[in-house]
């Protein structure tokens, strides 16, 4: 048994430059040593512009005729020992979701970046929405724990992206990426950050003495076990979507079950995520709780609030699943008064917060659809009602 790892860097820092969101998946993605792209265009994910760029960074583009073949695609790739990832909007989600239960179950890490859209169905295809997450936290058959991850900013493609693959690498799951238009096809000028590195370590099995006692799904105290190589020798198991006892062999006994499905939880819950799981900035009773593309008017409004003297704090959720209820607590050590912002017309990350977290004091909510972008100036209304200190 060994760990392959792959170092993930990006090169100095100092210097801007001008980046899209899609471009900056792609290079973090290449960066992290993943280096096979299946995509289908539907939009309004990677253009092809940028995804014709990434021969040049390593890796190799495959036109996939439709959702259905990127995602089989992919869990096919990283299976056999090249790590790979799609990209899909909206209802392709829809149509990858029964696949990526399928990576679930056989613990095989991928990554799905959503660039959300208005919907439902074909909806509003190159317009700006956040009303993907019910799909992309609670969209799989049955208990199927999963990644979410999604950047705070279009420079923040980059580092999340990379956070991503390293979690999804190395605690044998899938990852959903979750963006929108409104980063996806934007471009900015950013600083280029300074270096970071993750290991992205995933545990292979290299087979040796003990190989006639191999078993893929065995059950450890971290969740993970060895993966091994298609052909190595020792390491032949049955990968399917089938309920399988420690060797991999179907099975519908109900004690494996229940210890499979407690393996599948247990990596993902018991994983120290650090402090990447959000971005923290200022003071103050009442907090700002966005995440995706709601963070950087937030951001404005929290100067505006502070200007007027009413000092605030923003928390932006960079990891949406799974949930981390004890470091939400702690950042919101103080708060009165959270407000809920994003851009869902049913208010799906208000919702979500409910059900997975103990909100302090006064809670509400500031959620409109799409595709018009929430405004600073929104935000600032929207705390004008409540008495500051």
């Amino acid at each position: 048994m060994a760990l392959r790892s792959v170092s993930i860097a990006l090169a100095g820092s100092g210097g801007a430059g001008v980046v899209t969101a899609g471009a900056a998946l792609q290079e973090a993605a290449a960066r992290a040593g993943w280096h096979a792209l299946m995509s289908r265009s539907a939009g309004p994910q990677i253009r092809g512009g940028e995804a014709a760029a990434l021969p040049g960074l390593g890796g190799t583009l495959v036109q996939a005729e439709d959702e259905l073949a990127s995602i089989n695609q992919i869990i096919g790739a990283s299976w056999g020992g090249v790590p790979a990832l799609t990209a899909t909007s909206g209802p392709g989600l829809s149509l990858m979701t029964e696949s990526i239960g399928l990576a679930v179950a056989a613990e095989v890490p991928v990554v799905i970046v959503d660039v959300m859209r208005g919907g439902p169905s074909t909806g509003i295809p190159t317009k700006s929405e956040q009303s993907d997450l019910d799909i992309a936290i609670h969209g799989l058959h049955g208990d199927a724990p999963h990644l979410v991850v999604a950047p705070v900013s279009i420079g923040d493609c980059l580092f999340a992206t990379q956070w991503a693959v390293a979690l999804a690498e190395a605690l044998q799951a899938p990852a959903i990426v979750l963006g929108d238009q409104r980063l996806g096809q934007a471009r900015a000028v950013i600083e280029r950050p300074g270096d970071f590195v993750f290991a992205a370590r995933r545990m292979v099995y290299e087979g040796g003495a003990e190989a006639a006692a191999y078993r893929r799904y065995a059950i450890t105290a971290s969740g993970v076990s060895p993966m091994a190589r298609p052909g190595g020798a020792g390491g032949q198991y049955t990968a399917d979507g089938l309920e399988h006892d420690e060797a991999g062999v179907p099975s519908s006994r109900a004690a494996d079950h229940a210890a499979q499905l407690d393996k599948r939880a247990r990596k993902l819950e018991c994983h120290d995520y650090g402090e990447h799981w959000a971005v923290i900035e200022g003071e103050g009773e009442l907090a700002l709780l966005a995440w995706g593309s709601s963070v950087p008017p937030c951001r404005e409004a929290l100067e505006r609030l502070r200007e007027a003297g009413k000092p605030a704090r923003l928390v932006a959720m960079r990891l949406l699943s799974p949930a981390q209820p004890e470091k939400l607590a702690r950042a919101l050590a103080g708060v009165t008064r959270v407000l809920v912002v994003e851009q869902s017309h049913s208010g799906q990350f208000h919702r979500y917060l409910r059900g997975s977290f103990d909100l302090p004091g006064e809670v509400r909510s500031l959620h409109r659809p799409g595709p018009l972008p929430i405004r600073p100036a929104e935000v600032c209304d929207a705390v004008r009602g409540w008495a500051m200190p």
